[in-house]
């Protein structure tokens, strides 16, 4: 797109500076005049050279233009004309990778160090504000090459770094902390790293514009990860990602624009501290069980946590500490989730999400307890995609339903079950909330099929395995008894049984 634009512009100006005969002399009369009023010598041979290729822009414009292009595109407007072979060595984002510049795997990434080495020397070193490095291997020979490579690109004003290296590196590559001048941390908004250590050997100043940190299988001990959190200020996105050799992490109160956080699969976390008071977004998924405690201040809006034993993060009693939630996901594969109690009223929380991924003896009717502490809720959405088997079931025990006084839900507008059984419990739970909800629901979905993947273009169906298909008709045979006729004509009931091609493949 940005070459097609640069020829429209080339040709737009050729067909104005090709105007009829009297205009023509017209404009090079008063050209020949300013030139003679100003002196041949005033003007800037970039300025010569962009008014003999017949467009009349000057060469700053010429920069920003190419600016505004990718890399290799405005490499390749020096070949278009003269005018342009030097606009494009000020261009701000350097990006190297082997979409920019081919393939640099099967041997061939000491090429695509000597190409990018090549770029660099060519560039005029100035106004580069991004630099992305991507490479498929990485051997310790090349360290003092690389660290070269970022010397070169790494100047004051530059504004975000973003390193990469690929799954079958030969070595670990370390950050050269070294290169992070006073000047280079004042001007960097954002750090990404993949595959890589930060360990830096002195201690660093502060990085006072500092706005996004992305960590991917980075090595760095919860100290030092500590000592750079406490000297970034301006700090609003932290993502932590497979660091394993994080054991804490310290949010600290100076993190005043902190406002979301994430931390996945780092293998020897045990204790997170969140003391950030603007934190909105805390989304956690955890191998093990991980001691949660927050700030009294904290602001917290929407909290997702994916733990295999819930019960065990320290009772929930964290969320004691953050009564504005809006928003709550939970997801375990522990059977014990059903007996969660909330240590207060969520008076604010809208959204709820709770998710059980293994098979269990789950008695989700005691949810009812925890869905009371919501009296604000809106929407429920409850994951239990797996059979019936170990439940309870109204063929084993043909009683009436339980039930217990509880919280009305004035609010609740929209309940999905995804992978609906006929558990007794279920059926249950699912009475429960149509009876607390009857004035305010107007949808209630559930989905049997339990296996749908929701994607960018929609919904998609796979497969039902052998045991959700045989359990269907018990199932819907347990909606028609016990839940249709409780459900109000103002409600919606979405029931969503197994494909036309599961239910054909059951006979075979």
């Amino acid at each position: 797109m940005g070459m097609l634009a640069l020829k429209r512009l080339m040709s737009t100006q050729r067909r104005q500076t090709r105007a009829p005969g009297c205009d023509a002399d017209r404009c090079s009369s008063s050209e020949a005049k300013r030139k003679k009023e100003v002196g041949s010598d005033d003007v800037s041979p970039g300025a010569k050279r962009l008014r003999s290729s017949g467009l009349h822009l000057p060469e700053d414009i010429w920069c920003h233009i190419h600016s505004l292009m990718p890399l290799r595109d405005a490499a390749r407007t020096a070949c278009v004309s003269r005018a342009f072979s030097q606009s494009w060595r000020y261009h701000p984002n350097l990006t190297f990778n082997k979409c920019m510049l081919g393939s640099n795997s099967d041997g061939h990434v000491t090429d695509f160090i000597r190409t990018i080495d090549h770029v660099l020397k060519k560039h005029s070193g100035t106004n580069i504000k991004t630099l992305t490095l991507e490479l498929d291997d990485f051997k310790n020979s090349w360290r003092r090459r690389l660290n070269s490579l970022l010397q070169i690109a790494m100047r004051p004003g530059i504004e975000e770094i973003s390193l990469s290296f690929g799954f079958f590196a030969k070595a670990a590559y370390t950050f050269p902390c070294w290169l992070l001048s006073d000047r280079i941390r004042n001007s960097i908004r954002c750090l990404k790293l993949h595959r890589c250590v930060f360990g830096p050997t002195v201690k660093l100043g502060p990085f006072r514009s500092l706005a996004m940190l992305r960590f991917f299988k980075v090595r760095i001990t919860g100290y030092k990860l500590g000592c750079l959190l406490t000297n970034s200020p301006a700090l609003e996105w932290l993502e932590l990602n497979s660091c394993d050799e994080l054991d804490s992490l310290k949010i600290p109160c100076q993190l005043q624009r902190l406002s979301y956080l994430s931390v996945y699969f780092c293998l020897r976390l045990y204790m997170i501290e969140i003391k950030a008071p603007k934190l909105r977004v805390f989304d956690l998924d955890a191998e093990k069980v991980i001691k949660l405690s927050f700030g009294v201040s904290v602001e917290l809006k929407q909290l997702y946590i994916s733990s295999p034993d819930l019960v065990s993060c320290a009772h929930l009693e964290f969320l004691s500490n953050v009564p504005d939630l809006e928003g709550l996901k939970l997801k375990s594969c522990c059977q014990v989730i059903s007996s969660v109690m909330l240590p207060i009223k969520l008076l604010h929380l809208k959204e709820i999400n709770l998710s059980l991924t293994e098979e269990g003896d789950y008695d989700y009717f005691s949810l009812a307890c925890l869905l009371d502490s919501c009296p604000s809720l809106r929407k429920i959405f409850l994951n239990v995609s797996h059979t019936c088997v170990g439940h309870q079931t109204f063929m084993e025990d043909p009683s009436h339903p339980r039930q217990m006084p509880g919280q009305q839900h004035g609010n609740l507008k929209s309940v999905t079950i995804f992978g609906f059984c006929y558990a007794k419990s279920l059926v249950e739970l699912t009475c429960y909330i149509i009876e607390n909800a009857a004035t305010s629901l107007e949808s209630l979905t559930l989905d049997i099929h339990g296996t749908r993947v929701v994607s960018v273009s929609g919904a998609i169906l796979r497969p039902m395995y052998d045991g959700k298909l045989v359990e269907a008709p018990r199932t819907l045979l347990a909606i028609r008894t016990y839940i249709q006729r409780r459900i109000p004509s103002t409600v919606k009931l979405n029931v969503l049984e197994p494909c036309g091609t599961c239910s054909s493949s059951v006979g075979h």
